[in-house]
């Protein structure tokens, strides 16, 4: 994971109304309904699963390969600059 994303996590852990904000905006369902679409959401619960064990790889590949779709990325980047404030 990059330090990025690893600091948008750390901020939305220490506030969890922003995080519930978040997931309430447009722009979070929309990033809910793009991680979920491919299988209802199974690869996104055990990747969420292994990121409250410690371990962020498999959540922090699945956000990776988001960022390559550039409507994925936009959604991301608006989300990450909400979380700045």
């Amino acid at each position: 994971m990059d330090a990025k994303t690893a600091a948008a996590i750390e901020r939305l852990k220490q506030n969890k109304g922003l995080a519930e904000q978040i997931m309430r905006s447009d722009d979070g369902k929309k990033l809910m309904s793009m991680l979920t679409q491919s299988d209802g959401g199974a690869a996104l619960n055990r990747a969420a699963a292994s990121a409250a064990n410690g371990n962020t790889a498999e959540l922090s590949q699945i956000l990776q390969s988001m960022l390559k779709d550039p409507k994925a990325a936009a959604v991301m980047s608006r989300l990450n600059d909400t979380a700045k404030k």
